[in-house]
């Protein structure tokens, strides 16, 4: 397997297809940054022998406090102590709670939506690329859609969840050990051994997450195969978790290749989106000038709207909120159509590399017989 060479056929592919930066982008918006693997950090860093430089304002610590009693208070005598604060009828603040629940609500089949049509199009663009290869045509919107439409979505969906499994297990675990560690400070007459409890908590806690961390990225590499068994030879998905894994294994090497090689595309990846970002910075104003010109319409009729229910400012404070989404959307289109190229691009390296070893053991029959004609 050469990994120049399906480098550069993903990159002719890309260019070349444009229906599969539609897919991109929708996979741009709903999946998580974790789907094409990648690390990050906050940018901080903490020492514990300078703790002066990080101790808070006395103004700030007055804030904070003030704050804090208006929420205890909130609390503890309820919504006329909100209606204060907020200096609200009763009605309306009813009212901006039953919005609010409603936006949730809304937001809830959003996300579902979402969900939907990123695993379609994950299995879109899987179909497309293996299609494109196949016979070079090129398909329409429609046509794209109607391939992953189907209950290869649902599997995508279903692998994915086992993939993440160990993750969900190591936040159960982490909320245990930290309900168990607050235990044992909280309990009366905590000493030494309460002390060194809690230090083997965070020891034990430190060795789970590196070994969950190990797990994760060894499964999300193999998901590229499920995916792939899943999508292109229609199986379930025990079938595709079978299937992925034995091809993963017996071409081991080639894989670990071109992880490695993925993994230096990530890091020019991010170079260059970083360069992006700021050449594309007076591109985002004018974006963003027409978010808030595309949601203004919406937002005026909610507003107006609300504004049967509520007075003042509220209801412009309701209608924007539910479109809130759209101004994202369009305000940063720009950076969502560049990552959804990076998230097509990265598809389909591992769609190529998946039928490059489907095609591998068929390879040597071929040469087999080729060298026994000509000694023949």
């Amino acid at each position: 397997m050469d990994p120049v060479k399906i480098l550069k056929r993903a990159w002719y592919i890309l260019w070349n297809y444009r229906v599969l930066w539609i897919f991109g982008f929708i996979l741009a918006l709903t999946a998580s940054s974790g789907s094409s693997g990648g690390s990050g950090n906050n940018g901080l860093r903490f020492n514990a022998n300078e703790r002066e430089e990080f101790q808070m304002p006395s103004d700030m610590q007055r804030e904070f406090n003030s704050v804090g009693e208006a929420f205890d208070e909130i609390f503890n005598y309820g919504l006329p102590a909100l209606e204060r604060e907020l200096d609200l009828p009763q009605g309306e603040l009813n009212t901006m709670l039953w919005v609010g629940v409603a936006f949730i609500i809304v937001m809830m089949v959003f996300g579902v939506l979402m969900s939907v049509a990123r695993y379609v199009s994950e299995a879109s663009l899987i179909r497309m690329v293996d299609e494109y290869e196949a016979s070079g045509t090129k398909k329409t919107f429609r046509e794209c859609w109607r391939l992953g439409w189907s209950r290869t979505a649902w599997r995508l969906f279903l692998i994915d969840l086992l993939v993440s499994l160990p993750f969900l297990i190591m936040l159960a675990f982490f909320v245990m050990m930290g309900f168990a560690g607050y235990r044992m400070v909280s309990a009366p007459g905590a000493g030494d051994e309460t002390w060194a409890g809690m230090i083997g908590i965070i020891g034990v806690s430190i060795l789970v997450l590196f070994v969950v961390v190990l797990v994760s990225v060894f499964l999300r590499l193999l998901r590229h195969f499920f995916w792939r068994s899943a999508a292109l030879e229609n199986l379930g998905v025990r079938d595709s978790l079978r299937a992925g894994f034995q091809m993963a294994r017996e071409n081991w090497k080639d894989i670990g290749i071109m992880w490695l090689v993925m993994i230096g595309v990530g890091i020019a990846s991010a170079i260059v989106s970083f360069v992006a970002f700021i050449i594309s910075l007076p591109l985002i104003v004018v974006t963003v000038v027409a978010g808030a010109i595309v949601a203004a319409v919406p937002g005026a009729l909610l507003a107006g709207f609300f504004s049967l229910f509520l007075s003042g400012y509220l209801p412009w404070i309701a209608g924007g909120l539910f479109v809130m989404p759209l101004f994202f959307i369009v305000g940063f289109s720009p950076w969502v159509l560049l990552s959804g190229w990076s998230l097509t691009y990265i598809s389909t390296v591992w769609t190529l590399v998946y039928r490059e070893l489907k095609a591998l053991p068929g390879l040597a029959p071929d040469v087999d017989d080729e060298i026994m004609q000509l000694d023949a």
